[in-house]
């Protein structure tokens, strides 16, 4: 469970600078928030669930 929460974190952390870059192209600070939220989800689904 740890290692999802890490995931989640460093996921959200990349998505908000990829925000930040499409926020200084113009996308507005709604691209920050919409980054870090999908730098955060879009790992966690990509895995699937845990397994053993």
């Amino acid at each position: 469970m740890a290692k999802r929460i890490m995931v989640a974190v460093v996921g959200a952390g990349i998505g908000s600078l990829a925000g930040l870059l499409a926020s200084f192209l113009g996308a507005g600070n709604v691209a920050l928030i919409a980054g870090a939220v999908l730098g955060a989800i879009v790992p966690l689904v990509w895995l699937g669930s845990p397994g053993r």
